[in-house]
């Protein structure tokens, strides 16, 4: 599949035109790269394309000396966030007859199915925490991720975790199996959508969904259902596996000094500190402390386990002031530090808020 669109002013239509293939090794897959260099070429008025392959990014260009040199400047100064460019490299291409460039002088570009290739070469991103995009379109009711747990862009969701083999593409994801719905497709196959070749895009219509099982694997509920029955199952001191991106991980009430005893029995861990996911930086605050660094690195979009200092008990807000209980001292006994993280995905941040 490729996807082509002409400018409205055909900018490149000059005597000196050159043609140059440019190559470039890194995290570059999954990260919105392709989209990316197709606006930019876009934005200079070069005729070419785009592709992946084993190796990276491959792209062929063709306008002026002019255009070519701020494009490829501008390939390195505002590559995507998620990316990371290791190695650039570029190089003349002849003007002799090309199918790739033969007949797209007046300006189109395009972006070309990949390449398969036998030895990979390629960075693979990691899978990444939920944007602040796909956050807002989990709580609008008018969109269609409404409350969908695997809601995620071009800028956020899984990578590493749903990759078979490269190059990243789709049919070699987990995600294979499901078919895109109409309106995810558009989204897919359109360059200018946030969503433009994200591998695990989907909705309630046509991804993956929530399934709640008892210790036999029998499915007990579905959906919207099944998120109800983790709360009701973890307020009511139940220990439950998620599985999400990165795999699974148990998890239990922190407020609940029972459950967080039992879990620690179960994992054999007597005294070693356990994680505590927050709802938000606001309900964080409640619980520790850290200077503006700190508190930047807890709200990151790694999410990573941030340890903070403990409050200190004629510190810490009366229980007036706390929207939640307490957390179990069990947590982290006899030290003055907490590893404190906030939501990595829609299925988190649901599950917090439906335990709220």
């Amino acid at each position: 599949m490729s996807t082509t669109i002409a400018p409205s002013v055909s900018a490149n239509l000059v005597a000196n035109r050159l043609r140059r293939e440019f190559h470039i090794d890194g995290i570059v897959q999954g990260v919105g790269f392709r989209p990316f260099v197709y606006g930019l070429a876009l934005r200079h008025g070069l005729a070419g394309y785009v592709l992946n392959d084993a190796n990276g990014v491959t792209i062929g260009a063709e306008g002026s000396a002019e255009q070519l040199a701020s494009f490829a400047r501008e390939l390195r100064e505002l590559a995507p966030p998620l990316s990371r460019i290791d190695h650039f490299s570029e190089r003349e291409l002849p003007l002799a007859h090309d199918p790739d460039f033969d007949g797209q002088f007046h300006g189109q570009f395009r972006i070309k199915a990949s390449q398969q290739q036998s030895a990979a070469t390629v960075a693979i991103s990691p899978d990444q925490g939920m944007c602040e995009a796909c956050a807002r379109d989990v709580v609008n009711p008018n969109d269609r991720h409404h409350r969908y747990p695997f809601t995620n862009c071009t800028h956020c969701g899984p990578r590493y975790t749903i990759i078979r083999r490269l190059p990243y593409d789709r049919p070699h994801t987990a995600m294979a199996g499901f078919a895109m719905c109409p309106r995810c497709a558009a989204a897919y196959e359109n360059p200018l959508d946030r969503r433009y070749h994200a591998q695990p895009v989907s909705c309630p219509e046509c991804g993956p969904h929530l399934s709640w099982r008892n210790g036999r694997g029998d499915a007990l509920a579905e959906r919207e259902d099944a998120l109800q029955a983790a709360a009701r199952a973890l307020q009511a001191g139940a220990m439950i596996a998620v599985k999400g991106m990165g795999g699974y991980h148990l998890i239990c009430d922190a407020h609940n000094e029972q459950s967080v005893a039992r879990l620690r029995t179960l994992k054999r861990r007597a005294r070693k500190p356990l994680a505590v996911m927050m709802g938000s930086l606001a309900e964080a605050k409640l619980h520790v402390t850290g200077c503006e660094a700190e508190w930047t690195l807890l709200a990151s979009q790694a999410r990573p386990i941030t340890l903070l200092r403990k409050r200190k008990n004629d510190d810490r807000p009366s229980e007036s002031q706390l929207t939640t209980a307490p957390l179990a001292e069990g947590i982290a006994p006899g030290i003055p530090y907490l590893g404190a993280m906030l939501p990595y995905t829609p299925l988190h941040q649901l599950l917090l808020d439906a335990c709220a």
